[in-house]
């Protein structure tokens, strides 16, 4: 009854996301720009996955609905052609992942379009190697899944790029220790930026832990690639040290092993005042984290990995759900996103995660608001606004690409979520 439920769901969602005017009229319906920290923003964002019509254009691919696809193609073109490719996401960057998603029929789109990025990922090549190069840590926009090096690779991976190589070396580097305030820490140190700063004790940057933004990412990747026999000089050794130092860094309390979300250089040298763990998400989390440990199994038979992961993810079930400090029904962040990698764990592992995916399942529902534009709303703490967001990773075309998934009890037929890193 659950999956039929979420079938609904997600069918009634496509219904509504139809209408390209619609959608747009919905969106901007607070404003064309909202302020967040001091930023405008716009909600409706066309060179975007996160809000533009590049989600769109993935749902209606993963439907079967390729006239709905190619319309929101098309706009996602209009809105893209002219701008660089900033990873998978943005830019560029939303029509390769949109077409690629799309299938078979925009193949001579995408042959044109890697040469696009290919150039993109040999300039952050070049950027991470100057870093290096100078004795200072990368960055999380050079290497990580959203808009590095992680992110551009696996695009190169679906491709068979003659690239894939030059970036798996560059991200075998990491293992490659540098030096911060005259500590040698781990080559995957992200400098201090005003992402990486992210309060006090920050100020020379931090180790990060997110499968979105830290390390997880550049292994999982190495990992998918390794699987694919696609290899580089040191790729498992890479693999192998990154994998243990997730292991290694593992906090304990009482509901067993978890992962905070990221790490200072006083924690680091003194490993006092124990982190919070991270929020339950994709992005950040033990769920995540577990799948990139999960791929580096199966990539080099350390058994001990994938049981690490597992017992954070049992450490995180076993703690109260309304403890997990979930607040939105989102891929990124949200209950849609902890559905669509709880329902991969129980089809990978049958009957142990059943249950908790029958509850956020039921979360999930039970969350849907037929009397909002898209079912579904997204709260945005820092502007303290509710807003009607139709995007991938804040909005509902990504809600229901998981209650679709999660409904037919099978993996995406477009193989969508290879964009998160969990394929």
């Amino acid at each position: 009854m659950t999956r039929e439920r979420a079938a609904g769901i997600a069918a009634e969602l496509a219904d509504r996301l139809r209408d390209p005017d619609r959608v747009i009229a919905a969106t901007v319906a607070n404003g064309t720009e909202i302020e967040i920290g001091n930023v405008p923003c716009p909600p409706w964002d066309p060179p975007t996955l996160s809000r533009g019509p590049g989600a769109l254009a993935i749902l209606f691919s993963e439907l079967g609905q390729a006239e709905d696809a190619h319309r929101y193609l098309r706009l996602t073109m209009d809105a893209c052609a002219q701008l660089p490719l900033d990873g998978p996401c943005e830019g560029l960057g939303s029509l390769v992942s949109a077409a690629r998603i799309a299938g078979s029929a925009y193949e001579p789109l995408l042959a044109r379009l890697d040469a696009r990025a290919v150039e993109q990922a040999r300039y952050l090549i070049a950027a991470h190697a100057a870093a290096r190069g100078a004795g200072r840590p990368t960055t999380a926009g050079v290497v990580d899944l959203i808009g590095g090096l992680t992110g551009i690779g696996r695009y190169l991976l679906h491709r068979r790029s003659d690239a894939l190589p030059d970036v798996l070396t560059a991200l075998v580097t990491l293992t490659e220790p540098v030096e911060v305030a005259g500590v040698k820490v781990p080559g995957w140190w992200y400098d201090a930026t005003s992402k990486t700063v992210v309060g006090e004790g920050f100020e020379h940057g931090q180790l990060n832990f997110g499968l979105a933004h830290g390390v997880p990412g550049p292994l999982g990747l190495l990992a998918l690639a390794w699987d694919a026999d696609v290899r580089v000089a040191g790729q498992d050794e890479a693999i192998a040290a990154m994998a243990d130092w997730l292991v290694e860094w593992q906090e304990i309390d009482a509901f067993g092993p978890y992962w905070t979300g990221h790490i200072n250089l006083d924690y680091y040298v003194n490993r006092v005042r124990q982190p919070k763990p991270a929020r339950a998400s994709w992005c950040y989390g033990a769920p995540g984290i577990a799948r990139s440990l999960e791929l580096a199994t199966k990539a080099l038979d350390r058994p001990e990995w994938e049981s690490a992961g597992l017992a954070a993810v049992r450490s995180l079930v076993a703690r109260p759900m309304d403890d997990w400090a979930v607040t939105d029904e989102a891929l990124c962040h949200g209950w849609s996103g902890l559905l669509h990698m709880f329902a991969g764990l129980d089809r990978r592992r049958p009957g142990e995660f059943t249950a908790v995916t029958e509850a956020i399942a039921e979360r999930l529902i039970t969350a849907y608001d037929p009397d909002t534009p898209f079912g579904y709303r997204y709260y945005q703490p820092m502007a303290e606004l509710w807003l009607d967001l139709p995007g991938l990773l804040e909005g509902a075309a990504g809600i229901a690409l998981a209650l679709d998934s999660y409904a037919r009890n099978a993996d995406p037929r477009s193989e969508w979520d290879t964009l998160l890193l969990l394929n």
